[in-house]
């Protein structure tokens, strides 16, 4: 009987056991996954727009994407016009440091070229059709050298094509 109460007791222990490591790693994984999901949310869009900007510290650069609303995204306030039309004086500040070509097509669309002033063998090249804008994103303007119309780091600078509602094409 003794031997018997014995073998209860250690399968009794062996249950409390594993229920509280099926117990513990429900709650652990769940927070994990919880964390990992208002992250990737943020980081996204998807939750609260994280901060944009020359201030902007932590995660990395904002990840902006197709079907993505350029206009009411916390990017927005750093996008300059670039084409169609005329420079304004606030792109044109914002293109310190960078050469842009503007070609019309016989299609009717317009291939713009942007190369860094200090480096011909890059560039970035967008071509806008009908009824898009294409803007200039410049988040950290304290790279730029104005008085040298050098941009000390052009990797941070680029084009975004939107529709005309502002969604990313």
């Amino acid at each position: 009987m003794k031997s018997e109460s014995k073998q209860h007791t250690i399968y009794l222990v062996i249950i409390i056991v594993l229920l509280v490591i099926i117990v513990g790693s429900f709650f652990y994984f769940n927070r994990k996954l919880t964390s990992e999901r208002e992250f990737m949310g943020n980081r996204v869009g998807i939750n609260t727009p994280p901060p944009a900007g020359p201030n902007f510290r932590g995660r990395g650069p904002i990840i902006m994407s197709m079907g993505m609303n350029l206009k009411t995204s916390p990017i927005f306030k750093y996008a300059y016009q670039i084409a169609p039309g005329e420079l304004s004086n606030a792109s044109k500040k914002a293109l310190v440091g960078w050469n842009i070509n503007v070609q019309n097509q016989n299609d009717g669309s317009t291939t713009v070229t942007l190369t860094p002033k200090d480096s011909s063998d890059q560039n970035q090249q967008y071509t806008i059709k009908s009824g898009q804008t294409l803007y200039f994103i410049e988040q950290t303007p304290s790279d730029d050298k104005s008085d040298q119309d050098k941009d000390l780091n052009y990797r941070d600078d680029y084009g975004i094509i939107v529709d005309s509602s502002g969604i990313i094409q």
